[in-house]
């Protein structure tokens, strides 16, 4: 397994083409929203007013709420009072129609998807590059059906575990796995996981080592490179165990802007990167640093000051197999 970095050859997905998401298309209709109504110098606040329509229409609109999605008659409204022009309105109903149909996981899945995690299943598919650091499990990408077995019943009470939900979860983390690494062209991928995964008991020998071996295959493919984060490496290695999960999407240019998917006890945050005004760009002092640049940085850490190479990182698994063999 090579440690040179391997060049991101993905181009970015047409969001409102058949390869993009309805989560994509509501964003990318939020965001040209925002930028129409900015361009004219409105508000919030005045916009809505000049459509009659509540203040919280417009700003549901432009932050992309997948569960209030805009009616096609706000849409209209706002691109008439703004004279989008005739390539604009096709380009923002376009986006209209794919952000109103269901996700991949809506179909079977709605009832055992937790809200906090539908927005990154609805975008990850698309990204050209991600960067994931866990602290305490395996990533569900790379989960192996015993371990995810074992992490889905541990996360129920005992008078479940013969529920339907059992096999639901399991059929939408194998689907979100195919969805994600057996793309054609799959996102390059960076996996960081804090040591104590290598030793931290999901299940049986034979479960660890089967999620083990799995790590190792996973590893060989030339768009996936997995690191450990060292138990003996401060500063960096601690702030990250206490950050927890994290994920860094970049969908390229002329696409959704990079996101960073920071994920809790059952919620999660999500931090688009900032837009900078030109005013802002040419300040020579720096401008303060947001939740998205502070996660940023701390994978970057994670990476420079506290992880194992690829090739030590493999060697790692390869001992971890013989531990649990």
């Amino acid at each position: 397994m090579s440690s040179e970095p391997i060049p991101i050859i993905r181009r970015p997905r047409r969001v409102a083409g058949s390869g993009g998401s309805s989560t994509a298309a509501l964003i990318m209709l939020g965001l040209a929203a925002k930028e129409l109504r900015e361009r004219a110098g409105l508000t919030q606040t005045a916009l809505a007013k000049a459509i009659h329509v509540s203040n919280s229409t417009i700003c549901r609109l432009e932050a992309a709420r997948a569960e209030n999605p805009p009616e096609r008659r706000t849409v209209e409204a706002v691109l008439a009072h703004l004279r989008a022009s005739p390539e604009k309105r096709a380009e923002m109903l376009s986006l209209l129609s794919r952000a109103l149909e269901p996700e991949w996981y809506q179909h079977r899945y709605s009832d055992c998807t937790p809200d906090h995690l539908r927005r990154l299943l609805g975008l990850e598919s698309m990204a050209i590059s991600l960067t994931t650091y866990e602290a305490r499990l395996v990533p569900g990408l790379l989960q192996s059906p015993g371990y995810t077995r074992c992490v889905v019943l541990t996360g129920l009470h005992l008078r479940e575990w013969d529920s339907p939900e059992v096999e639901s979860r399991l059929a939408q983390r194998r689907e979100r796995q195919a969805r994600v690494l057996g793309q054609d062209d799959p996102p390059r991928c960076v996996f960081l996981m804090d040591e104590s995964v290598l030793y931290r008991r999901v299940g049986a020998d034979e479960v660890m080592r089967e999620q083990m071996e799995h790590l190792r295959e996973l590893a060989a493919r030339p768009h996936i490179t997995v690191r450990f984060v060292l138990l003996d490496r401060m500063i960096a290695g601690n702030a990250g165990t206490m950050a927890g999960s994290m994920t860094h999407l970049v969908f390229g240019r002329g696409s959704l802007p990079d996101l960073v998917y920071v994920e809790g006890y059952e919620k999660a945050d999500y931090h688009s990167k900032p837009t900078r005004s030109a005013e802002e760009r040419a300040r020579p002092w720096p401008v303060k640093e947001n939740e998205f640049e502070r996660h940023l940085q701390l994978l970057l850490r994670l990476q420079g000051e506290a992880c194992a190479s690829p090739a030590k990182s493999r060697l790692m698994l390869d001992d971890a197999v013989r531990r649990y063999a």
